[in-house]
Parts: structure tokens; sequence; C-alpha cells
């Protein structure tokens, strides 16, 4: 009951700093290890141009909301059918990120020269440009970055307001029951040796919640599917230097510091025990939600009322 708490209140909230989190990505993004860090945004950017691909439209002008770096630009220039396909579909894109440095890191990428891009620094909450409101997007893209928002229903409402009629909205962001494995064991391990728990991953969430939420703001046709993507370390510990690299790192107001060693490796042999693969690796699950909905427009196909239809789906079923 809690989760849904902070989309019904009028005013949102705030489970997430949004200030550390700035920080967190913005130093993240000074590291130059953390370019060995980019395979999960980098595929979620890929499965993202598969499904851009079966929409078969130009969209002249795009917003790429929460760009980070640029991994969907960078994907559409990689030599691949859908790639190949999509890019000639794309027009200007605005690319947006609250992070100046995350925004320009890669500005010696092909896609600066290959793609006609544009670049803002715009926080992911207000949205306040007025270079997104001079006149509207026929896309707006978001790869990864839903998941960090306080506001999750009134981000929706202003990205549906930068849409034309009949506009397509296409973003990918991690959701319930990811890093199941993580969460499960820092809390068993923090409970035996602290004889308590305190919030060392992010909310996270469901299906239903965004579902509902794209229709409340006025988006039709909505579509979602959930895919996993698990990805092997080789311990604890290089879990966590990744996510931090990532700018993925927990940035919860109620986070109550950096757990202690003694905890971290209990937290392994949890990790080993419960969910650890037979070669040693640990498997960490990234369950990504991509969700597909179209700004409001007079022409629009709508669904026939319920009954209406000519075939019983029993009849067919048999």
């Amino acid at each position: 009951m809690l989760r849904h708490a902070r989309y019904l209140s009028t005013k949102p909230y705030e489970v997430f700093d949004r200030q550390i989190k700035l920080l967190q990505r913005t130093n993240a993004a000074q590291n130059p290890a953390s370019a060995q860090v980019e395979y999960l945004r980098d595929e979620v950017a890929r499965k993202t141009i598969e499904r851009l691909a079966f929409v078969k439209r130009t969209f002249p002008r795009v917003l790429d909301y929460g760009c980070g770096s640029g991994n969907l630009e960078k994907a559409l220039c990689e030599d691949t059918e859908d790639a190949n396909v999509v890019r000639e579909r794309l027009g200007e894109i605005t690319m947006t990120d609250s992070s100046e440095v995350m925004l320009h890191r890669w500005s010696d990428e092909e896609y600066n020269n290959k793609l006609k891009v544009k670049k803002l620094v715009v926080d992911e909450e207000t949205m306040e440009h007025h270079e997104l409101h001079k006149r509207p997007f026929d896309a707006v893209i978001s790869n990864m970055a839903l998941h960090w928002v306080n506001d999750l229903p009134g981000v929706l409402k202003k990205i549906n307001s930068v849409l034309k009629p009949d506009g397509l909205f296409m973003a990918s962001m991690i959701s319930e029951d990811s890093l199941f494995e993580l969460r499960t064991s820092l809390q068993l391990a923090e409970s035996e040796r602290r004889g308590g728990m305190s919030p060392r991953v992010s909310p996270l969430v469901t299906v239903n919640d965004i579902s509902s939420l794209l229709k409340q703001n006025k988006f039709n046709l909505v579509t979602i599917d959930v895919e996993e993507i698990i990805v092997g370390y080789p311990d604890l510990f290089a879990i966590l230097q990744d996510l931090q690299l990532m700018g993925e790192n927990n940035a919860n107001k109620a986070h109550t510091g950096a757990l202690p060693r003694d905890v971290l490796t209990a937290a392994q042999a949890i990790y080993r025990t419960f969910h650890g693969d037979p070669d040693g690796t640990l498997p960490l699950t990234y369950r990504v939600l991509f969700m597909v909905g179209w700004k409001h427009a007079e022409h629009q196909p709508k669904p026939l009322d319920r009954g209406t239809g000519e075939f019983s789906l029993k009849d067919v079923l048999k």
C-alpha cells in the first residue's frame, strides 16, 4: 500500500535525493573506468531500437529524455538491420540530461556527426527549458532514466504536454523485482549482524503502476512488456563497484550510509549460498520494463467495447 501512496498524493513523496543522484552520476561520468560499465544501458538501447523498428512512421523531431551520454544514439549508429531502419526514420534528436558532464562525455562518439543531435542540460523532474516548449515533438524516447524520478505522474504529464497529437512515447526503466539477489542478501546480512535493516536498494514500480499512470496521463494504445537481463559478476564487491560507476548506486533519502565490511562479507556468503551459479559467479537480475503510449488524437483507432467481438476466445482456444 505504501508503494502506491506517492502516486495518489497531490504532493509527491520524495523517495530519492535528486541532488545526491546528480552528484553520483556526475562523479561516475568523470571516472574513466565508467566507460566499461555501459553494458546494461547499451543493451537496453538496442532493445528499444528493436521495438522502434516495428513502428512504421517517421519522427522528424525526437526528444531523448534523460539520455545519459547517448547510449541510444550510439546504438543507432551500429550497422544492424534495426538500427539502419530506425536511423532513417528519425530527424533531429534533442538530447537532455540533468548532468552536464554525463551529457557531453561522449563528444567524440560517431553519433555526434552521423546524427543530427542537439544537447540540452534539463532536470528530468522539472523539464524546465524553453527549447522543449517551442513546438511539439513527434516522439519522446527515454532509455533508463525514469526509475530515479520522484514525481512520476507529474513527469508523464509533462512528457505528454511536449508531444504533438498522436505522438509516440517509448521508454524503458528498471522495474519491480530487479536486483532481488542483491536486495535479499543485504537484508539478511544486515539483519543478522546489526539486528535490523535499512533501505539499500531503491523502491521500484510495477507493471500495473505504469499502466495506470500512462492511462491517467492521457496516453492511449498503451503497451507494456518486461525483459530480464541477467549479468554474472565475480563477487559482491564487483556488483557494488559497477553500480557506482554506472551512477546507479543508492540515492534513497532514508539511506543510512555505507555498510561496514563485515556485513558485506556476510552478504557475499549469503549471496553465494542462495543465488550463486555453479561456476562461482553471482547472477544479478535486471527486470527492464518497456512501455509504449500514444498521445490522444481524434483519428486514433479505439478498442471495441467489451462483448462486441464476433468470435469467442473459448472457441478459438479449442
